[in-house]
């Protein structure tokens, strides 16, 4: 991970655990393992988020923490919208904010597992490739063997 990863994993784990009371507030009874999930999730984030910023490149760590609240809070605003209580006061509010949860949980997820993953750096092993080959062309002479013509392209 690198440093914009890391404090927007910062951000994400103070929403995270800001949204998660909001709702356990709004909603004491249905919404108590969202409090918990926001808590420890946010808290889990937040740590990896300052690693993140003090120069560690491991993201495994953040991926194993964000898989399990993505699946809690998904289990939660699935519940939240399917259930029953009409005149329970803020449900609706409750819904929407945990789905945003969800929402943003798989979209942190997904920025730190793609993260990296489509720069337009070469592999190492490439550049040593073609010096090796450009320096065998070097000492062989003017003309390259038959197969090389066709990669030198």
């Amino acid at each position: 991970m690198n440093k914009t990863i890391g404090l927007q994993l910062i951000v994400y784990s103070l929403l995270l655990a800001g949204l998660s009371y909001l709702v356990h507030h709004l909603a004491p009874t249905i919404a108590r393992p969202t409090l918990i999930t926001g808590l420890a999730g946010g808290g889990l984030c937040l740590l990896w988020g300052v690693l993140a910023l003090l120069g560690s490149r491991r993201k495994a760590l953040a991926i194993l923490t964000l898989i399990p609240i993505s699946y809690v809070v998904l289990g939660q605003a699935i519940t939240n919208w399917m259930g029953r209580d009409v005149e329970l006061s803020g449900q609706r509010v409750v819904a929407a904010i945990t789905t945003l949860l969800f929402a943003l949980s798989v979209g942190m997820l997904m920025r730190i597992a793609y993260a990296g993953a489509f720069t337009s750096e070469q592999a190492p092993g490439k550049d040593a490739e073609r010096r090796l080959e450009s320096q065998q062309l070097g000492k062989a002479g003017a003309t390259p063997p038959c197969g090389q013509a066709s990669m030198r392209r």
